[in-house]
């Protein structure tokens, strides 16, 4: 009989631990980079809710002689479908009287908004446990 070498194939206990442990760290590396986004992908939907309803109430304006004092005017004046709500349920605030508004939303992600302060919108205005921290007002 002759001795012949049995080859063995396959991968090593390491090897294995190894190629887990980088692709566990790709992982978390990428579940932390996409979280951000999320974030601000609703404050540019935040953002943009408050210019539509701002161009609605300027459009009111211009037909009448003020602004509405009720969103849901510019529902009924056929300026809006519909008024927007925020992504993740939080609420808007308006105030508005015939000659000024104002509109504000929290944002989660305030320091890629550059969101200028929210003062005037009150404490708890924008939902149960959250301050607004983004405002508009007229021009």
């Amino acid at each position: 009989m002759t001795n012949k070498k049995i080859k063995k194939t396959g991968f090593t206990l390491f090897e294995l631990l190894v190629s887990i442990s980088i692709i566990a760290v790709m992982t978390a590396v990428a579940v932390v980079s996409f979280g951000g986004v999320s974030k601000r992908s609703r404050d540019a939907r935040r953002m943009a809710d408050l210019e539509k309803i701002r161009l609605a109430l300027e459009s009111a304006k211009q037909i009448g002689t003020t602004y509405p004092t009720s969103l849901t005017t510019l529902v009924g004046g056929s300026m809006l479908q519909q008024v927007p709500t925020d992504p993740k349920n939080y609420t808007y605030y308006f105030s508005g009287s015939a000659y000024a508004y104002t509109l504000c939303a929290q944002m989660e992600d305030v320091a890629s908004t550059n969101a200028p302060g929210a003062s005037g919108c009150g404490a708890g205005a924008c939902g149960t446990g959250g301050n607004c921290n983004y405002k508009v007002i007229n021009p």
